[in-house]
């Protein structure tokens, strides 16, 4: 009947879709140089191929050193073809959890396969998503595990501890330790975000059904800096902001509740007490959108 009809087309749409968007899924493996020459496996995560070049996206910490003190300079990467390149770091942007490396092709003029970068800007609650990497580092053969789900939330912010996930995407889609730094595709097969992670929670490294993703958008606005291998920084404003109940009780109000004298915000006229309505072209109602905006 009509209805059954249309439940193949979606699953045959889906299909068609991993096929599509696979070959540019990355499979990021660190190399311990004490042991083979080749390298042993040491740890890694996922990426995305983003230019036919080789230059992929990743997270930062999938290409730090041991407790982030560092970046690893070489790495190990398999593609969904069965060859695996060797590859270096060529930026990062650290407080954005964000990394670009290149992959070395294998033979003069070889050029790899990319993903498209979309708009995150788009994304709303409800929003179907796929992603794609090596969940636990299981993708020794480099062919990447597909996992399919909901955009929770846009909009998030969340301090891991090591990096601020600004303006971040919630999903409900699976995503386990070995996915970060992995593509979130939208239902066009364009790249809307990279894999920060799950929330960490009791199941440890494993899928506690929430995560959160970079929005693609704010990896592209520091993308210039990175192919140039420079670390990039974020803006700060030069004051804090903390939030207070308005006289009714009912509205929070962001406050300016401390600024640096010599900062371009107190030379332009903003002072403690002030409120603040609108950053950055965004109307903000507490610290996290805030600081969401700030992080862009």
């Amino acid at each position: 009947n009509q209805q059954t009809a249309k439940i193949d087309q979606a699953w045959l749409d889906r299909v068609k879709l991993v096929q599509k968007v696979r070959p540019a899924v990355v499979a990021v493996f660190m190399k311990d140089f004490t042991g083979d020459p080749r390298g042993r496996i040491a740890g890694g995560g996922s990426g995305v191929l983003i230019d036919p070049e080789g230059y992929c996206l990743t997270n930062y910490h999938v290409v730090a050193g041991p407790g982030f003190s560092g970046v690893t300079p070489t790495f190990a990467c398999g593609l969904p073809n069965g060859k695996m390149y060797d590859a270096v770091t060529v930026g990062c942007d650290r407080t954005g959890d964000v990394a670009l490396i290149k992959l070395y092709p294998r033979e003069p003029g070889e050029k790899f396969p990319v993903a498209e970068l979309g708009d995150s800007s788009t994304l709303h609650a409800g929003d179907w998503t796929l992603i794609m990497g090596n969940a636990q580092l299981l993708a020794t053969d480099f062919t990447p595990s597909v996992s399919f789900g909901l955009v929770s939330g846009v909009g998030r912010y969340s301090d891991f501890g090591f990096a601020e996930h600004t303006d971040a995407i919630q999903y409900d889609t699976a995503a386990n330790q070995g996915n970060s730094g992995g593509p979130i595709f939208n239902m066009k097969g364009q790249v809307i975000g990279l894999v920060y992670g799950g929330a960490p929670g009791k199941r440890g490294a494993f899928n506690t059904g929430i995560g959160y993703g970079l929005p693609i958008n704010t990896a592209k606005n520091f993308l210039g800096h990175m192919r140039a291998g420079i670390f990039c920084d974020h803006a700060t404003l030069g004051a804090t902001v903390n939030t207070q109940l308005s006289e009714d009780g009912d509205v929070s109000r962001l406050v300016v509740n401390s600024i640096l004298e010599e900062s371009d915000a107190a030379r332009r006229g903003l002072a403690e007490g002030d409120e603040l309505l609108n950053f950055a072209g965004r109307e903000v109602r507490s610290v996290n959108q805030f600081k969401s905006a700030l992080g862009i």
